[in-house]
């Protein structure tokens, strides 16, 4: 099963089972935000959840990294999803899968070319302001945070390396501060 086939799949099955409104549109959610008829009543309808509309956002993100890095969209999507272990509303965000325009966004051709630009390998923490020698778990002195925590408003880096092409978030590397 392909990326899009197992994301149509998840949409289309919490349309119908969460949703109760049977509807799929890859082109975002057409179905007004509203209750249509009466709960258990076979015309009923209600659509506030916006699957669709979360759909139309992955697959276009999909499509502004095969602008920015060269691959294909469906291989991108492959990807992600075959990298995807919760629900694709949570999963699929901009702290995930942002877009690639931006100095803290970064790609590179392979995970190699990537450690060869971190080679110093000193990262800093966005909550003590330390530098740590791990990109994802402050050892800097105490203080223990990590990336998957929730972050300061200090930046983070994110990487997409396009041999694996997958990204990641990490602590921002000391050669890219400005």
């Amino acid at each position: 099963m392909t990326g899009y086939e197992k994301l149509v799949e998840a949409v289309k099955k919490d349309c119908n089972e969460l949703n109760h409104c049977g509807c799929f549109n890859p082109e975002g959610c057409n179905t007004p935000h509203a209750r249509i008829g009466v709960y258990g009543d076979p015309d009923y309808k209600q659509c506030f959840h916006h699957y669709c509309d979360k759909f139309k956002w992955i697959i276009d993100r999909a499509k502004h990294y095969a602008d920015k890095t060269g691959l294909p969209w469906e291989q991108i999507l492959n990807s992600w999803e075959e990298r995807r272990d919760y629900w694709y509303m949570n999963y699929y965000q901009d702290y995930n899968q942002p877009k690639i325009e931006s100095e803290n966004v970064r790609v590179f051709d392979s995970v190699q070319d990537f450690r060869e630009a971190v080679k110093d390998r000193r990262f800093r923490c966005p909550r003590c302001k330390g530098i740590s020698t791990n990109p994802y778990e402050c050892n800097a002195g105490g203080c223990d945070w990590k990336i998957y925590g929730l972050l300061p408003s200090s930046p983070s880096a994110y990487v997409f390396c396009k041999d694996v092409m997958a990204g990641e978030r990490i602590f921002m590397p000391i050669a890219w501060e400005t």
